[in-house]
């Protein structure tokens, strides 16, 4: 990686570094990064660094990302390698003590800096940082439902609370302290999505992520966006990475589990978990006609044996159907379980 656009040692004529280091991965963005940047330019707070990572692009990204002269922009580049390895690199090049991401094809709204600034600046017991997001151009409803759960999450117990659900932060609406993204080792090189592997470790250590009120962000899907094409968001990895996760967790791996759902979801997460070395104790199941049997030597309880059967294990729901995440929450609650210590919710 070598420097195209060495930065300017001052900021509004002072010899004082900037307060927040942007990073943004660029890759073939030449229809969106122009309107990215600027969104950055365009903050209240401007005592910040851009730090733009050129992934091997083949068209006129470096070109657009050069004409800028703005002594906050920061160019490099790199042979292509991917999204998180342009990040590490941006990260690496990064000056300050908090760093927002931000991908190439997104729109900042003004205040996001400064808001999530304060927010963290004042807020020791705090980590990293989001908010909410607008959704451009939805292809389907699918996306759209994401990002309204996302939305919903409103405080740090939430957003504990839903890890294993779906991935509960949107990555370039984030804002985290350097040290606390050191501690947990950054950005791994794994088979799964590396933003919501980044978070999972982050929560296990008790890393608390916030939420500033408001709008920080206008997130763009398209076809080609990552999370429809790379093979790491594939359904089974998605379950692959949740297991891994869980496994991490104490009572997991003293403990054993009982999965809420013995179909295709339940069934899955049973044999990815007993790959990572977890004891499956047994399956709680609503279908009378699977009552009694045995799925890969583990057996089947009904609904009746629920808050009873395998109760020293940790309780995991995986009922795919609607409303089966609300019920099982309910039930789990009535019958003593604590969410985010014998009991999680994994879709």
């Amino acid at each position: 990686m070598h420097t195209v656009n060495p930065c300017a040692c001052g900021w509004n004529g002072e010899m004082s570094g900037p307060r927040v280091s942007i990073v943004m991965p660029v890759c073939n963005a030449g229809d969106t990064v122009a309107e990215a940047i600027e969104s950055c330019l365009r903050q209240s707070m401007d005592s910040f660094e851009l730090i733009v990572v050129l992934d091997g692009c083949t068209d006129r990204s470096g070109e657009i990302v050069r004409s800028y002269r703005d002594s906050r922009i920061r160019v490099f580049e790199m042979d292509h390698q991917g999204v998180a390895p342009a990040a590490r690199e941006a990260i690496l090049a990064s000056r300050t003590d908090f760093i927002a991401r931000m991908d190439a094809d997104d729109i900042s709204h003004p205040e996001r800096l400064s808001s999530q600034y304060h927010f963290l600046s004042e807020s020791s017991a705090f980590s990293a940082v989001s908010g909410q997001v607008h959704l451009l151009n939805p292809l389907g409803e699918g996306m759209q439902r994401y990002v309204d759960w996302v939305n919903g999450l409103e405080t740090a117990e939430d957003i504990a609370r839903e890890r294993f659900v779906e991935c509960p932060v949107i990555q370039p609406s984030l804002m985290m302290r350097r040290s606390s993204f050191q501690e947990v080792k950054g950005y791994r090189e794994v088979e799964w999505a590396e933003d919501h592997d980044l978070f999972l470790r982050m929560l296990e250590r008790e890393m608390r992520i916030g939420k500033v009120e408001g709008i920080v962000l206008s997130w763009r899907d398209s076809a080609v966006r990552l999370t429809r094409t790379h093979p790491a968001y594939a359904e089974e990895q998605v379950w692959r990475m949740k297991a891994h996760h869980l496994a991490r967790e104490s009572g997991v791996a003293s403990r054993g589990v009982a999965i809420c759902g013995a179909g295709p979801i339940g069934k899955r997460l049973a044999r990815l978990l007993k790959e990572e070395g977890v004891e499956v104790h047994g399956f709680f199941e609503v279908n009378p006609r699977r009552v009694g049997e045995k799925i890969g030597g583990v057996p089947v309880a009904g609904s009746e044996a629920f808050g009873e059967r395998w109760r020293g294990a940790v309780l995991l729901s995986a009922v795919g159907v609607e409303g089966g995440r609300a019920r099982v929450r309910r039930l789990a609650r009535e019958e003593g379980y604590t969410e985010g210590l014998d009991f999680w919710c994994c879709c």
